[in-house]
């Protein structure tokens, strides 16, 4: 500075050059948060609804945790393969009515022995949401099993 108070010409170019940059800055920030909020709005918020189906299962395979379902009262066609469910629910209930939240496979649903696949068609009642990987098809995911036999 000059003893007038006065700015000397290097120092005010300094100082415009460390303005530009930080302007530029300031703008691709405000310009990235704009995008991403616009991206948030976009995207379908994660949530699921549950619901109850009552139907056979055909096959299950305790290793895997997948079942083959078929709903009461939905015809398939004859080109339709299998709805496969993934038992991931902890909890379940047998036919009695108890309760069981040890993490075992439900019992209507084991094979014979050591066989982990059964092919023995169980009447159950499952607690199901669907979840949307990112594909085209849907997980069917079984939260909750009632063994109804």
């Amino acid at each position: 500075m000059s003893i007038t108070g006065e700015k000397s010409p290097a120092v005010s170019a300094m100082i415009r050059r460390v303005r530009v940059p930080m302007l530029l800055i300031v703008i691709a920030v405000v310009i990235a948060g704009l995008g991403g909020y616009r991206v948030g709005l976009s995207r379908d918020r994660h949530s699921a609804i549950a619901v109850v189906l009552t139907g056979t299962v055909t096959w299950s395979n305790e290793e895997t945790r997948l079942i083959a379902f078929e709903t009461d009262g939905v015809v398939r066609e004859a080109n339709d393969g299998d709805t496969i469910y993934s038992v991931l629910g902890n909890g379940w209930e047998d036919a009695e009515g108890t309760i069981h939240v040890d993490g075992t496979y439900p019992t209507c649903l084991a094979g014979k022995g050591d066989d982990p696949v059964s092919t023995h068609h169980r009447r159950v009642e499952l607690t199901v949401i669907d979840w949307d990987t990112g594909g085209a098809p849907w997980m069917h995911v079984a939260v909750q099993v009632r063994c109804l036999d």
